[in-house]
């Protein structure tokens, strides 16, 4: 491995976030905001950083996974930022991805039922409600970012195994998410 990707997971490691959501709050929510570490993270991967304006209230970025090498098996250089709320009453706290990739992205199957999302960056997209990777039922969005990327997207529960212990937020809040991706 090389002494940079080195770094980039040592800063990784260190960075990490955890904890417990805070008061509600008006938009935007402070708890989802990038600290200026986050954002040195992210940046590692040379990929232009995308984030969500709007992310639901009591939810904060919780954790930042960075793929700093160019040879992965699905993608190349990525990110996955999750945001994280808690539920107290339940076993599963709600939770969502946005990723990024800088490539090898395919078509995403149809899902039981699709949402138009109209992202003022990235023009239109959907948002699909169906059966990816290990969940029964989960949102995902179609990759945005145009013709050589890099590429964003929306996760919802269980389309990777950092989100497989949660629920999903309702189709409306997503859509607010996806639409707000700048």
């Amino acid at each position: 491995m090389k002494k940079s990707q080195n770094l980039v997971t040592a800063i990784v490691a260190s960075v990490m976030m955890t904890g417990v959501a805070h008061a509600q709050s008006a938009k935007p929510n402070p708890d989802a905001q990038l600290s200026p570490a986050q954002l040195q993270i992210l940046k590692a991967t040379g990929l232009k950083v995308a984030t969500p304006s709007y992310v639901p209230s009591g939810f904060q970025l919780d954790e930042i996974q960075v793929n700093a090498r160019r040879n992965s098996r699905v993608g190349g250089l990525g990110y996955l930022m999750i945001y994280r709320k808690l539920d107290r009453d339940s076993s599963q706290d709600f939770c969502f991805a946005i990723e990024a990739t800088s490539g090898g992205i395919g078509d995403l199957p149809s899902g039981e039922k699709s949402f138009l999302v109209n992202n003022p960056t990235y023009g239109k997209t959907t948002l699909n409600l169906g059966k990816y990777g290990a969940a029964n039922a989960t949102l995902l969005s179609s990759w945005m970012g145009g013709d050589r990327g890099p590429f964003y997207r929306f996760a919802g529960a269980g389309v990777n195994p950092a989100l497989s212990r949660c629920r999903n937020i309702s189709p409306q809040e997503a859509v607010k998410v996806v639409e707000s991706i700048r």
